[in-house]
């Protein structure tokens, strides 16, 4: 998966779409720790749906409209607390939603999503 990144759990699904981070400082961090990022989630509902926005200044992306490696972790990391599969939604800040669902099965995580064809590009 790369290098680590930092998961951080807030206690609501709104509490995602409020943040604002500071970019500068938050690479300034990420470089000085040796992470790709910083992963905001909302606390899985009972049934595993949560939110979450990916910061990645370090690497370039100010911010990923979805993240499979990181949520993949997050999956790894819930499952010690009941959790079997994992449903998060991304994106809604950058107008583009996505749907990313995690599922651990020992030591392998089981990703999937969904996608829509908005424009097809031809190349020569």
């Amino acid at each position: 998966m790369g290098r680590p990144r930092l998961l951080v759990p807030v206690a609501s699904r709104p509490a995602p779409a409020r943040l604002t981070p500071d970019l500068d400082r938050l690479r300034a961090a990420c470089d000085r720790l040796g992470l790709l990022g910083c992963y905001v989630y909302s606390v899985p509902e009972r049934s595993g749906r949560a939110a979450a926005r990916m910061f990645a200044p370090s690497i370039g992306v100010p911010e990923d409209a979805a993240n499979a490696n990181s949520t993949a972790c997050l999956a790894a990391h819930l499952a010690d607390q009941g959790f079997t599969g994992i449903t998060v939604d991304m994106g809604d800040s950058l107008g583009s939603p996505s749907t990313i669902t995690a599922a651990p099965r020992g030591p392998v995580v089981r990703l999937g999503g969904a996608a829509r064809i908005t424009r097809v590009l031809h190349l020569p």
